[in-house]
């Protein structure tokens, strides 16, 4: 009787692992078809990314840049420059007299 039981047990686990092995094989199989294709897409991505970045320089041109050109600062009429122990300071008047 133990050896009815241990012979029906391996003949149902022989098949049970057979199937196991290779469905771990085809799934292996999807994986790396998978990842070919990943790699291939990034590939075509990073090599899209160079073009587009030398298009980006070559469509820089200096006229495209802002123009900035310091302004001297307007300092209003009858300021006067003063100095209080060696520090400059200025009087600078806060309304214009028109009467002037």
């Amino acid at each position: 009787m133990r050896r009815f039981l241990l012979l029906t047990g391996l003949a149902i686990l022989m098949p049970l692992t057979l199937l196991a092995l290779g469905a771990k094989t085809e799934s292996s199989k999807n994986v790396e078809a998978e990842l070919k294709s990943l790699k291939s897409q990034v590939a075509s991505l990073e090599k899209r990314i160079k073009t587009l970045e030398a298009q980006l320089l070559a469509d820089r041109t200096i006229k495209d840049l802002p123009l900035i050109i310091p302004q001297m600062p307007q300092v209003p009429k009858g300021w006067r420059k003063r100095q209080f122990n060696g520090i400059p300071y200025y009087v600078i008047p806060l309304q214009q007299n028109s009467n002037k």
